[in-house]
């Protein structure tokens, strides 16, 4: 590596090592570069993400590079995805820090300078890099910041549908809070918590699961109000289909083991008791359970 860099460098070129940071704690965001005695720091806006600090970073470097009026201008950045962003010309997001980086790139491209920008691996005692990333983890530290970064596309996105779903579920407890049914059963079968992305699951009984996380009523339930429901697996009859299926169908004995004994269906408590069983069984267990025994439709 050192090897590398030493052929890159000549005795007219500027060397730079650039490097963002961002504490996951606070969210404060800085960049900075480092060139032989020259430090330049930035404090992004709160809520910037690491590319773009990185991104920051290099953008300052052209301004220096500008200003430097060397024939060769190499830097260095810790940063693949930078690179990356930089390469890509069909890019979707930071379009804005994007094209001012650019831009400046092609000013000194138009006035005859060569930009070498090359990738370092970071924290393996390169002195220029660990100098930067000091210099970017005390920038994120100032009192304010200094320079500002518009939101990227996913980051407004992510934000559109956090909002979006801190609405949804208030909007649910509200309806939870008003003892609605399918609303109190979805509460208490899953806490809120989303049917995680298995591809391994085949569609089919991925819709048995959330059959049973939603606890809507069974089809003859709706169509002709309460009615006897024959089960499939054990035959017993009950117009509780899905408190029967989980609280004393035989075939799914399994589910409550090392559960205290449940009310019957039907009588207070049964249904709270029926959707706290699907939460305290593992996803495997429920899967390989709704695919062998199907629950009631």
């Amino acid at each position: 590596m050192l090897q590398v860099m030493d052929d890159l460098t000549t005795p007219a070129s500027l060397t730079i090592y650039t490097d963002g940071s961002v504490d996951p704690a606070t969210g404060a965001a800085g960049a900075a570069f480092v060139s032989g005695q020259t430090t330049k720091q930035w404090r992004l806006t709160d809520g910037a993400s690491c590319l773009q600090a990185e991104l920051v970073a290099i953008r300052g470097t052209l301004h220096h590079a500008l200003e430097s009026h060397s024939p060769h201008v190499i830097i260095h950045t810790d940063s693949k995805s930078s690179i990356q962003a930089l390469r890509d010309t069909q890019s979707q997001d930071n379009i804005h820090l994007l094209t001012s980086t650019l831009l400046l790139a092609q000013r000194l491209a138009a006035r005859g300078c060569k930009i070498t920008l090359n990738w370092v691996p970071s924290h393996v005692g390169l002195s220029g890099n660990e100098a930067a990333d000091r210099a970017a983890k005390s920038a994120a530290a100032l009192p304010s910041p200094t320079t500002a970064v518009l939101p990227s596309l996913s980051q407004t996105l992510l934000k559109i549908k956090s909002a979006s779903h801190a609405l949804s579920r208030q909007q649910h407890e509200a309806t939870v809070a008003l003892s609605s049914p399918s609303p109190s059963w979805y509460a208490a079968a899953t806490a809120y918590h989303p049917l995680p992305q298995d591809t391994s699951i085949p569609p089919h009984v991925r819709d048995r699961l959330h059959r049973l996380r939603l606890g809507f009523p069974c089809f003859e339930e709706i169509r002709q109000g309460d009615v006897d429901i024959n089960c499939d697996h054990c035959q017993v009859t009950s117009p509780f289909a899905f408190q029967h299926y989980l609280l004393k169908c035989k075939a799914t004995s399994h589910l409550r083991e090392r559960l205290p004994p449940h009310p019957q269906p039907g009588h207070p408590g049964a249904a709270a008791a029926a959707a706290a069983v699907i939460r305290s069984v593992t996803l495997a267990t429920l899967t390989s359970t709704v695919r062998e025994y199907p629950p009631p439709r």
